[in-house]
């Protein structure tokens, strides 16, 4: 009798049909997003290749990059060399926000090219939201760079981004992990990376920045998509880490390593590897 199951459970491994759609959803979070690029470090190292990304704020960053075709050891260079000076720079007062981030815009076209969503290799979609409208935006034509800044934008740290005749501040208002947007872009597979800490955030915030991005942090929390839309979850142990600086940008990148780490076995049995 025994013989008869195993044949039939290896039937339908056999005969399960494999995902054709596999996305990648990367959260907002700040400089915990580095633990993004460990994850793909895992993926890619795997020849895991999902085709479709959604992002928001640090994984608009990180999916863009990943789109366009960065390989994650160089995103992981180009991570650890970065400080906020490289990102942006104070703006004229009543510009809506502390800081402009053009120079964050500049340094991804830098880093990706002049490119548009229609160019990419990988099909990318990122969130924004209207401040005025209190919509939730998705940016997937036009420049990839200037989609990624407005989905940055930290209402009050950065003044907000204008597209077409929008005006646009961080997805994380609305949609902090983009689950949705992605089984809206076509995914049958779902591999969601959420860098949100969802107990207790690490470091205190010391000024009025801190106190922002944690704002911004706390409230991406609050909307988290439900569980089992996503087929694979991967949350890497960020809690001792800040979202403000980049001090510990290799340890969270090494958490996002660990933690993908523990989903390969799920992920290659899901995928038929």
């Amino acid at each position: 009798m025994q013989i008869f199951q195993w044949f039939d459970q290896r039937k339908k491994e056999l005969f399960k049909k494999k995902p054709q759609n596999v996305a990648l959803v990367l959260s907002g979070g700040a400089t915990r997003g580095a633990a993004h690029i460990g994850v793909l470090q895992v993926l890619e190292r795997e020849g895991i290749t999902p085709t479709i990304v959604a992002g928001n704020s640090a994984g608009s960053i990180v999916g863009a990059a990943y789109a366009a075709g960065v390989p994650a050891d160089e995103m992981s260079e180009i991570f650890h060399r970065l400080d906020w000076g490289m990102l942006a720079r104070p703006a004229r007062w009543g510009a809506g926000g502390l800081f402009t981030s053009r120079p964050m815009e500049v340094f991804i076209e830098q880093k990706i090219g002049q490119i548009t969503f229609e160019e990419l290799p990988r099909k990318l979609a990122v969130v924004a939201c209207d401040i005025v409208t209190g919509e939730r935006v998705v940016l997937n034509e036009g420049s990839v760079a200037r989609a990624v800044r407005a989905s940055s934008a930290v209402p009050g740290l950065f003044k907000p981004v204008e597209i077409g005749d929008r005006l646009l501040v961080d997805g994380g208002v609305v949609e902090n992990f983009p689950v949705s947007l992605a089984l809206e872009m076509g995914a049958d597979y779902i591999i969601g990376v959420n860098v949100t800490i969802t107990d207790h955030y690490g470091a205190r915030p010391s000024n009025f920045i801190q106190t922002l991005i944690a704002a911004n942090s706390i409230r991406g929390r609050m909307i988290l998509p439900e569980r089992e839309k996503i087929n694979c979850l991967i949350e890497p142990d960020l809690r001792a880490f800040s979202a403000w600086d980049f001090e510990h940008s290799r340890e969270m990148e090494i958490a996002g390593r660990i933690a993908a780490e523990k989903a390969l076995p799920q992920l290659c049995s899901d995928l038929g590897l």
